[in-house]
Order: structure tokens, then C-alpha cells, then sequence
């Protein structure tokens, strides 16, 4: 059982053309929201996630996907924050998957 009241070793979030996105890394878990494409905040469901990569979408934010076997969630991040993010989850959930493109 995760620890829920631990700090999280990296939290990053960004508010972008009306849409919000918010990846935060801890010990033994990840935590993921965005409203990124969606019509509400949506908590990504990381049980569910077979994997993640990071890839531009547009000139001033990055998009973290995760990917789900129903679904995409991307996740907005400022460009500055995509090698620290592509650490974190590198660490926490192992390889990126390969480039949608």
C-alpha cells in the first residue's frame, strides 16, 4: 500500500491556454491529472498505464502521454521542465515508450 501522506519527490504542474496539467513522482508511485483534451480534470489512472513518453505539443509545452490501452492522457509540462520530468519517470516507470511519430 502506497504511503499517502508522503511528499512527493518531484511535483510539476502547468496552467496553458485554459487547460491544466499536473505530474507529480513519489517513492513508490506516480500521480497524474490533466484537463488537457478532456472536459473536466481527469485523474490518469496509472494502473492502467502500459506506458509513457514525451513529446511537443506546441512551442512553449511538452506533453507527458501516458499511454493506456483505451486511451492517451496528456499531461501539459513548460518545455524547461520535459528532462527533469523524463528523469523522474524514467526512474519511477522505466523506459519511455517509443515516439508516437
Amino acid at each position: 500500500m502506497p504511503d499517502l501522506t508522503a511528499s512527493p519527490r518531484l511535483d510539476l504542474q502547468l496552467s496553458w491556454r485554459g487547460s491544466f496539467g499536473r505530474v507529480r513522482v513519489y517513492a513508490d508511485r506516480v500521480h497524474a491529472e490533466t484537463s488537457y483534451e478532456r472536459d473536466a480534470l481527469t485523474t490518469v489512472p496509472m494502473d492502467a498505464v502500459r506506458g509513457w513518453r514525451i513529446e511537443p505539443c506546441d512551442f512553449d509545452a511538452v506533453c507527458v502521454e501516458f499511454l493506456a490501452p483505451d486511451d492517451t492522457y496528456r499531461v501539459l509540462l513548460d518545455t524547461s521542465d520535459e528532462h527533469l520530468a523524463a528523469q523522474a519517470l524514467r526512474r519511477a516507470l522505466g523506459e519511455p515508450a517509443p515516439a508516437a511519430s
